[in-house]
C-alpha cells in the first residue's frame, strides 16, 4: 500500500486516502488498513510510549494516530498525528468543530435552493446495521451544501429531472454516513452509492463509477503552534473522467 501524502511535518501528516481503503482495523476487516500503513511507515510504538500508560498515549497507540475517519469508499483528506500530544490537540479541535472539512459530492437531481443546510438526527438502522437513517431519537447532525454545477444525465426517476448536481458539502457534525444519509433523505442520493441509491439505478451506475462519488477535498485548521493549514486533495482520476463525459447545463 502506497498512500499519497499531501502534507507532512514532524508532528502530523495529511494523506489523500484512496477509495476502497478502510481506515480503522476491526475483526471483520480483511486486508491492510490506513492504521497498518501508518504503523509500517512510522515507529509509533516506542518503548517509552508503551511504558507511559497515560490515557493520551493509549488512545494514540490504539488509533495509530488517525484523528478521524472516512468511509471505505470515500476518498480524500485524512489527518494523522505522529505523537500523543498532537493527537490530543486535533481531537479537541474536532470536538469543538474548529476544523473545516469540505467534500465534493455528485448527486442525483437538480438541487434547489443552490445553498442550504439540513439539521436532522441520525441513528443506526435496526434492520440493517450497516446503514444509518434519519430518526427522531438519533444524534443531531448538520450538513451544509452549495451547488457548483449541474449536468445532464438521463434517469427514470422524474423527480431528478434528468439532472446531476455537483455539490460543495460542509459538516458541522461528524456522524457516520452523515452526508450520504442526509442527501438521500432529501431526494438527492449520491451517484453510484451502493447503500443509499435504489438497486436498479446503482446497477446502471456501477459500470460508470465503481465507488460512490464523495471526496473529502479540503481541510482547514490551525496546528498547535498557531500556524494555519489549508490542504486540498485532488479528485480521483475516475471521478475527474466521469465529470468530463457529462454535459454541463444551466
Amino acid at each position: 500500500m502506497d498512500l499519497p501524502i499531501l502534507f507532512e511535518n514532524e508532528n502530523f501528516l495529511v494523506i489523500n486516502k484512496p477509495f476502497g481503503v478502510v481506515v480503522n482495523r476491526a475483526d471483520s476487516i480483511k486486508g491492510r488498513t490506513v492504521q497498518d500503513w501508518v504503523e509500517s511507515k512510522f515507529d509509533l510504538s516506542t518503548q517509552e510510549l508503551k511504558d507511559s500508560k497515560t490515557q493520551d498515549s493509549e488512545v494514540f497507540l490504539a488509533r495509530s494516530g488517525v484523528c478521524h475517519r472516512l468511509d471505505k469508499e470515500t476518498s480524500g483528506c485524512l489527518l494523522i498525528a505522529k505523537n500523543p500530544r498532537t493527537m490530543k490537540y486535533f481531537l479537541s479541535l474536532f470536538k469543538d468543530r474548529k476544523i473545516t472539512k469540505s467534500y465534493l459530492a455528485l448527486v442525483h437531481g437538480r438541487v434547489d435552493p443552490k445553498e442550504g443546510d439540513v439539521i436532522l438526527p441520525l441513528k443506526r438502522s435496526i434492520i440493517d446495521r450497516d446503514r444509518w437513517k434519519v430518526r427522531f431519537d438519533g444524534k443531531k447532525a448538520i450538513t451544509m451544501w452549495s451547488v457548483m454545477k449541474y449536468f445532464e444525465f438521463s434517469s427514470e426517476n422524474e423527480q431528478w429531472k434528468n439532472t446531476l448536481s455537483l455539490l460543495d458539502v460542509g459538516l458541522k457534525t461528524g456522524r457516520t454516513h452523515q452526508i450520504r444519509v442526509h442527501l438521500s433523505f432529501l431526494g438527492w442520493p449520491i451517484f453510484a452509492d451502493a447503500k443509499y441509491l435504489n438497486g436498479k439505478q446503482f446497477s446502471r451506475e456501477k459500470y460508470l463509477l465503481n465507488h460512490h462519488f464523495l471526496h473529502a477535498y479540503y481541510l482547514n485548521f490551525k496546528d498547535e503552534f498557531g500556524e494555519r493549514h489549508e490542504i486540498k486533495a485532488p479528485l480521483p482520476e475516475d471521478c475527474e473522467y466521469l465529470l468530463k463525459t457529462l454535459k454541463e447545463i444551466d
